[in-house]
């Protein structure tokens, strides 16, 4: 267990396992408390769930974010984690290029890759992640602002800062830093629209304001250095274009004082041992004035 506030390099798995002396805060866990309910985030913690819940649901032939992770990978660390399944070399699959893992055959090749750590890829898709390498280098290079040639000579990637703020532990682990510490990148993936004002809804929707503040504090804490935050936002859809993200002033202060009340109501929930979910009690939700006005239009339409 890390008991003593700093940079580590440690693996994803210890990262999400909790590797700290006591339960820590991290982005996805402040969310869940601010926009669920704390007796959620006690759930999701892993070091804090009463239980282990049984999952039923069948394992995706493809994993939604297969394509993003292996190129997330190439670009910023340069690590290979793909493995090609090619339905060529499988009988079942002969006579036709399918889209998944169809055949028994695959699915269990599938499943030891996965096993293995690596991501499994058909050939097709394994094209489309060195073309969005290729493409995010190359724009990356172009981007001004951001003055760098080369992520993996300029920087490092996949540190995991560790820090303390009062009682509470807190944890972070940037895509790319810059060697100065400057700069930090989170590269994301996106299978819509990057274009910043289209992207604008998953920034919020994912807490990446709160993930944003809790960069510059881990920064600030370990660093000492005000670290200037840029999102990479690349369509996995050709040309695999990207775009260039970075919050402005009013809303890093909406993301700073969200961690300050996660940090307030992890406190208060760790000292208590209570956490609580929803209210026990009937509540009535106000009608949003969209809803309104759309049933007032086709009343009057129909004429009540």
């Amino acid at each position: 267990m890390i008991d003593n506030p700093g940079i580590y390099k440690i693996s994803m798995e210890e990262y999400k396992a909790d590797p700290c002396i006591e339960p820590s805060l991290s982005r996805s866990i402040i969310k869940t408390l601010l926009f669920e309910s704390p007796a959620q985030a006690k759930y999701d913690h892993p070091r804090l769930k009463d239980y282990e819940e049984i999952e039923d649901e069948e394992i995706e032939d493809v994993k939604k974010f297969d394509i993003g992770t292996a190129a997330h990978s190439l670009i910023l660390e340069g690590k290979d984690i793909i493995e090609i399944i090619d339905p060529q070399d499988f009988p079942g699959a002969k006579g036709g290029i399918p889209k998944g893992f169809t055949t028994a055959e695959m699915k269990k090749e599938r499943d030891r890759v996965r096993t293995q750590g690596k991501i499994p890829l058909l050939p097709k898709q394994n094209q489309r992640v060195q073309r969005m390498v290729l493409a995010a280098e190359k724009q990356i290079a172009l981007c001004p602002e951001l003055g760098i040639k080369n992520l993996r000579a300029e920087g490092e990637s996949e540190l995991t800062y560790i820090w303390k703020e009062g009682n509470t532990w807190l944890k972070t682990r940037p895509d790319w830093k810059s060697k100065d510490r400057k700069t930090t990148i989170d590269y994301k993936t996106t299978a819509t629209s990057a274009d910043p004002a289209q992207f604008t809804r998953r920034l919020i929707d994912g807490g990446y304001d709160i993930q944003e503040s809790l960069y510059r504090r881990g920064g600030k804490a370990i660093d000492e250095v005000n670290t200037k935050y840029v999102f990479v936002v690349q369509e996995t859809r050709p040309p695999y274009l990207c775009s260039f993200i970075s919050l402005p002033p009013q809303w890093q202060e909406i993301g700073k004082q969200k961690v300050d009340y996660g940090i307030f109501l992890w406190e208060q929930c760790m000292a208590s041992g209570i956490w609580p979910g929803y209210p026990n009690q009937v509540c009535y939700p106000d009608c949003p004035p969209w809803a309104m006005s759309q049933w007032e239009l086709i009343a009057e339409r129909i004429g009540l």
